[in-house]
């Protein structure tokens, strides 16, 4: 028997001996059919006991037949299609859920088998309030540039939980007691509220962990998608330093930066961890990874602009 097969039977052993928590599975989605039902295929495959979670996807106001596809499967369909962002959509599904335990998985996600069990199991044996779960990126047939530089420096979910104390929420398991104690996600943000609402949480002194096995699997971007989502993210970034009320000669300072390439030794170190040692490759990285640094600087320049004409 292989060792994968022991661990789903050990999971499922410890639902039968105990009461499994009801969980609530909340997916955000706006204008992805295919990546949704997918997503929510492998969420109907859970090893979990079924009749101990829920999944609610919420529609964030897609324009295509999105929700005529969630509607063909046994889940239950919400919408939140007043304000335009992933985190008023899980706010909207959190609202609903009658879980004990919010699990919050992105449509672009294809959870493992027993990723809600491995989750669920995170925040038990660590008694934890959050724990931010496995991001595996894959690739398309031929592996863009675009593509390395997103899978080396974004949604490194255990770094992020060691060194800062913040995790993503495209992979993470709440408790429910957590939005009660601070409240739910800034539904005014496009990007990064996930990151100030665990960084808020962790600072209020509720324990944060990585949960290693419940993995999911997250398609890299290429360069288009990529640049768009960093505008997003440059976008967020003013909105949140604003809130941290940062001074203005710090804030000069991170705009300055935003400005100059990314290193090239670290690029190459990562790089090198995949094993992937090509000059060109890492030249080619490194060109998209400066595109991006740009795009980022782009998308706060634009939030100030509309910041100061706002204030007028």
């Amino acid at each position: 028997m292989c060792s994968g097969t022991r661990v789903v039977m050990s999971l499922k052993s410890t639902w039968e001996d105990q009461q499994a928590p009801f969980v609530s599975v909340v997916v955000p989605v706006f204008n992805s059919p295919r990546r949704v039902a997918r997503c929510i295929e492998a969420l109907l495959g859970q090893t979990y006991p079924r009749d101990r979670y829920e999944i609610i996807v919420v529609d964030n106001g897609s324009t295509d037949n999105t929700p005529e596809v969630i509607q063909r499967y046994k889940v239950e369909l919400v919408v939140e299609d007043r304000i335009q962002s992933p985190y008023a959509a899980r706010n909207r599904g959190i609202q609903t859920a009658r879980g004990e335990l919010i699990a919050l998985i992105d449509a672009n996600c294809t959870p493992i088998a027993d990723w809600l069990a491995h989750g669920v199991q995170a925040i038990q044996t660590e008694q934890a309030d959050l724990a931010g779960g496995k991001v595996t990126f894959t690739f398309s047939r031929h592996q863009t540039a675009g593509e390395l530089y997103d899978s080396i420096t974004n949604v490194n979910m255990e770094q992020s939980i060691a060194r800062r104390g913040v995790a993503k929420g495209g992979n993470l398991f709440v408790k429910r007691r957590v939005f009660d104690a601070i409240g739910l996600f800034p539904s005014d943000l496009r990007s990064g509220g996930d990151v100030l609402w665990t960084g808020a949480a962790t600072r209020a002194g509720l324990k944060l962990v990585y949960a290693a096995d419940a993995e999911a699997f997250y398609p890299a971007r290429k360069l288009v998608a990529l640049l768009k989502k960093q505008i997003r993210v440059g976008r967020g970034q003013i909105v949140i330093w604003t809130k941290q009320r940062l001074s203005p000669p710090t804030l000069a300072l991170r705009m300055v930066k935003g400005l100059l390439p990314p290193s090239p030794w670290a690029i190459r170190c990562k790089l090198h961890r995949r094993g992937i040692r090509a000059w060109s490759t890492w030249l080619a990285v490194w060109l998209n990874g400066w595109a991006c640094k740009l795009a980022t600087s782009l998308g706060r320049i634009q939030a100030l602009t509309r910041s100061r004409e706002v204030q007028r």
